[in-house]
């Protein structure tokens, strides 16, 4: 069949589809409410993201320092002061700026470790450690008591290197932290503000419990009550000292004694040196806590269990200004010294005891070299345990199955264990088919010990083995023979057994912390 044409008048009628007015408005509303939230996201985020930068401390780390060097850039200035005055008085102001933050902030208001007999030696600590510009001693040493109290917590660690490098060395000071109401509790608690609150507390347990208190009791009380008011002096003042130190002292020491320009004095003494000290002091919270760069030659010997590295390097000692042992310093946070070897380089040490020899501060507190040696050990012995618990010792005797002679011979004398050389040591049994081969004596003198006590030729008679032969022996234990002699065994057993029993229980000991907590 022939299909018929279609015919030029006939008209192909196309079916039109049409949207309701209703439907479509649907639509628009639809897809402008998913902008709307979309938007409305985007700008939650922008408001949280702006709402948690940190600006005072991005202006003191970042801008202040960037600023300086564009100005440099610009003027095709070097960055080392050319006029000899002012290149003396910016390394000499450098040191004495690091030496009031690294004693005073770090040593003596963060970890107390000495005491200071002269109040002008506290106002020097607070006045010229604000030049930094890490913030107020109240705010960074509760910071740094939360990091060694916390260390590694990526929540309550406020520089954790577990959150980046980047992070750990700048990022805690420009970016406010999630939990900060747990922080400024923290804060309170190590640095309380109200001091009436305090007095408050010594009358009534003076009034209530009679307890007498002697005279050096009431004097530290006093002592302590005046540092109290002296951090929140110095916390409601910082600006100002931080203004003062880092740019009104600058200007005028370069322009009067270096006879140079305001802008030199702004800049080298003023603002390069500010951020050359933080450089040093971050330093040690990201550079001295990351085991991959290994250019520091890390080194944990006291304590493995966190991030603290001693970095054993001249370099990074210079960098941190010989704060670059912090796994000795997280272990013994009240030394004052950052190491104990005499051989450091550690300017904060020979600084603090320097005023100790002139009278200027008391009571050093030096961890006894017994205690340092014993944490010594122990960290050595935990890295053998875990290297010994990886290696193969063989089968505990305590371990071993009894087997009495009668069925020894038995085994002896079964087909299927004929190819199998069994010998008898100490009265432990050992199957040493798979060593036979490659024994420098020959299999032939191994098979004339088969199914004997072979003690006196493995110790001596014949041949006096090592102790590497000894420990690969104990490798192929198989049973004991059960002859009675259970004194001797176990005598054995606490000789091989005992030191793993006790580091054993040593390590399910979770109370410890570090040697000063104990």
């Amino acid at each position: 069949m022939s299909a018929e044409p279609v015919s030029k008048s006939t008209k192909v009628q196309k079916r039109k589809v049409q949207h309701s007015p209703s439907s479509t408005n649907q639509l628009l509303n639809h897809a402008s409410q998913l902008k709307n939230t979309h938007m409305k996201e985007m700008r939650r985020r922008k408001r949280d993201f702006l709402r948690r930068i940190n600006y005072g401390y991005t202006f003191t780390v970042a801008v202040l320092p960037a600023l300086a060097l564009i100005y440099l850039i610009r003027t095709s200035e070097s960055f080392i002061p050319e006029k000899q005055e002012t290149l003396y008085f910016t390394c000499i102001y450098y040191n004495i700026t690091m030496l009031a933050f690294t004693a005073g902030y770090h040593k003596y208001f963060a970890h107390n470790s000495f005491k200071v007999r002269f109040k002008f030696i506290q106002y020097f600590f607070a006045i010229f450690g604000a030049s930094s510009g890490l913030g107020s001693i109240r705010w960074w040493a509760s910071l740094h008591r939360a990091h060694h109290h916390f260390t590694d917590d990526t929540e309550r660690d406020p520089y954790s290197i577990k959150r980046g490098f980047t992070w750990a060395h700048w990022g805690w000071l420009i970016k406010k932290p999630k939990i900060t109401t747990f922080y400024h509790e923290f804060m309170e608690q190590e640095f309380p503000k109200n001091t009436e609150a305090s007095k408050i507390i010594n009358e009534a347990t003076i009034d209530e419990d009679g307890i007498e208190y002697s005279q050096g009791d009431l004097k530290r009380n006093d002592y302590d009550e005046y540092l109290q008011q002296l951090l929140i002096w110095q916390e409601s003042r910082y600006l100002i000292l931080f203004f003062i130190t880092t740019f009104l002292i600058p200007v005028l020491i370069t322009v009067i004694v270096c006879h140079d320009t305001i802008a030199h004095g702004v800049i080298y003494p003023g603002l390069l040196r500010m951020f050359l000290c933080q450089q040093s002091l971050l330093s040690t919270e990201s550079v001295c806590h990351l085991k991959s760069i290994q250019v520091s030659i890390p080194t944990q010997p006291f304590n493995d269990k966190n991030t603290s590295q001693n970095c054993n390097n001249p370099l990074v000692s210079l960098l941190t200004y010989g704060q670059a042992h912090q796994n000795y310093h997280h272990e013994f946070p009240h030394d004052y010294r950052s190491t104990s070897s005499i051989f450091a380089y550690d300017p904060t040490k020979w600084f603090i005891w320097t005023m100790e020899k002139v009278g200027l501060v008391e009571e050093l507190c030096k961890t006894p070299e017994n205690l340092i040696v014993q944490l010594r050990i122990q960290q050595q012995q935990q890295v053998i345990n875990r290297m010994k618990s990886q290696l193969n010792w063989g089968t505990p005797i305590s371990k071993l199955p009894l087997i009495t002679p009668k069925d020894f011979k038995r085994i002896i004398a079964s087909s299927s264990n004929k190819d199998r050389i069994y010998i008898v040591i100490q009265n432990i049994i050992h199957d040493i088919t798979p060593f036979m081969d490659q024994h420098p004596g020959g299999v032939p003198l191994l098979k004339a010990s088969h199914g004997k006590d072979a003690t006196k030729a493995f110790y001596g008679g014949v041949y006096g083995h090592s102790t590497a032969a000894v420990n690969l022996l104990a490798t192929m234990r198989i049973g004991m023979l059960d002859v009675g002699n259970e004194e001797e065994v176990w005598k054995r057993v606490v000789r091989e057994e005992g030191d793993v029993e006790e580091s054993g229980a040593r390590r399910s000991n979770k109370s410890y912390r570090t040697a000063e907590a104990a």
